[in-house]
């Protein structure tokens, strides 16, 4: 599913998809037209393919090894990103539940920054990464004295990814957008300690399918209960509030 409905993370371009085709291929000993071979391949043969890819890929694109391949509908490859064909459309979209977290990017910036990010390291990136718009940016995000820089970082990435594409989408659709800002409250990040006390990418996953309902404090369990009710009042009348329901006097 997920390939298909991703819409705020930019996705590959075609030309950054056939590269990554042809490299996946060759280390699953696959033609990247063989769609075959490529479903015969186990997940964990796949995902040990692409680890070895993520490092033949060299690229001054910050994000390149983190988007997803472009999207496809019923098999069909679709070309352009999400949020560039849907600033176009003249029909009415349908209505959406659309949001963020507050520190999307931390897997992001610390995945891909082991050691500390001071002012000059902070400035350089932002530059190669923004380019003409860097100094746009570094007038928002300004370096912070002299310390690690990573969580500024973290702030403008999660505002770049998934933010302003948020924006995007509000303004073209009838959308209810969120905020979500709660940390996981069990143990549910194993190795990737550095999410501890952040709510990262894919925290709010737990929350909306209830699928670790026994390890929630009672917070956690009164926050499920709250979004689960806030879907389902969607999915049935388009609106996430609680239904009005008129007096008769």
């Amino acid at each position: 599913m997920l390939h298909q409905v991703i819409m705020l993370i930019f996705s590959k371009t075609y030309a950054e998809y056939v590269t990554s085709g042809i490299l996946l291929g060759e280390q699953l000993n696959c033609s990247y037209t063989d769609i075959s071979c490529f479903r015969a391949a186990s997940y964990q043969q796949i995902a040990a393919a692409q680890k070895v890819v993520n490092t033949l890929l060299k690229s001054l694109k910050i994000l390149l090894i983190f988007e997803p391949w472009v999207p496809t509908i019923d098999n069909l490859i679709v070309h352009g990103q999400a949020v560039d064909t849907i600033k176009n459309v003249s029909y009415p979209l349908k209505p959406l539940i659309i949001g963020t977290l507050t520190e999307e990017a931390v897997l992001y910036i610390y995945e891909d920054w082991h050691k500390p990010v001071y002012s000059t390291q902070y400035t350089e990136i932002t530059v190669a990464t923004f380019n003409r718009r860097a100094l746009k940016v570094l007038e928002r995000f300004p370096p912070v004295g002299t310390r690690d820089q990573r969580l500024l970082l973290v702030s403008v990435g999660t505002h770049w990814m998934f933010a302003c594409s948020t924006r995007v989408f509000a303004r073209k659709a009838a959308t209810y957008t969120y905020v979500f800002g709660y940390p996981l409250d069990f143990d549910g990040w194993d190795n990737l300690t550095l999410c501890n006390d952040y709510a990262c990418h894919g925290s709010k996953l737990s929350y909306v399918s209830e699928s670790a309902l026994v390890n929630f404090t009672d917070a956690g369990r009164q926050l499920t209960t709250n979004i689960v009710t806030s879907w389902t009042n969607f999915g049935k009348i388009h609106d996430p509030n609680q239904p009005v329901i008129p007096s008769l006097l």
